[in-house]
């Protein structure tokens, strides 16, 4: 999955856990991170296609550095939070606070929270994605997750999860509401993914 999918994925993760509006711009920063960081091995794409197939999503992708991408995120936002003028930095994920309001910090395990539930969907996203298996469990188990239905960028799920994205920062929905539209995001990629398979739609990359 690209790059801009996963972190609006992880900033809707974010806006859907997080309680409170002062927490949102760390709260966003968080869950995007959470779902960025386990392709810091995308630089192996310098080596070449080949390698990049063979050798992305494996250990950065595996369960104990996704326990360690989860820390690293809200080490790096609970160090973003020590300055105030920099606990805005989510800005470009959620809707700026009114004047005079500045972000609060968040509690850790919240933020611990989103960090694992953006993971976990990086997870997702890559495993339904061709061009790279998820090895989960390296490097003590090789079983390998790639189910192939979507490309690497995918127009149909971008356009959703962007649409997703502009709706809950730019309209001012309650709580349920978000929650709801949040859960027609869900089924419509589910949906989506279902008929791909069903129609025997595969890709490799």
């Amino acid at each position: 999955m690209d790059f801009i999918t996963h972190s609006l994925v992880g900033a809707g993760v974010a806006r859907v856990i997080n309680p409170r509006p002062k927490w949102l711009p760390l709260a966003t920063l968080t869950g995007a991170l959470g779902s960025l960081l386990m392709d810091s091995d995308s630089w192996l794409a310098l080596l070449g296609p080949n390698a990049y197939g063979i050798y992305h999503r494996k250990i950065t992708h595996c369960i104990v550095a996704l326990v360690f991408w989860v820390i690293v995120s809200v080490l790096i936002v609970q160090a973003v939070a020590c300055v105030k003028k920099w606990r805005r930095f989510g800005w470009f994920l959620t809707p700026n606070l009114p004047q005079g309001e500045t972000p609060t910090r968040a509690p850790w395990g919240m933020l611990i929270l989103i960090a694992a539930i953006a993971a976990a969907f990086h997870w997702m996203g890559d495993a339904i994605t061709g061009f790279g298996n998820l090895v989960p469990f390296f490097p003590w188990n090789t079983w390998e997750v790639n189910m192939g239905l979507v490309l690497s960028f995918d127009w149909f799920i971008f356009g959703a999860t962007l649409s997703w994205h502009l709706a809950s920062r730019n309209m001012n929905l309650s709580r349920k509401r978000e929650y709801l539209l949040a859960a027609c995001w869900l089924i419509s990629i589910a949906i989506y993914l279902s008929i791909r398979f069903q129609m025997g739609i595969r890709t490799a990359w």
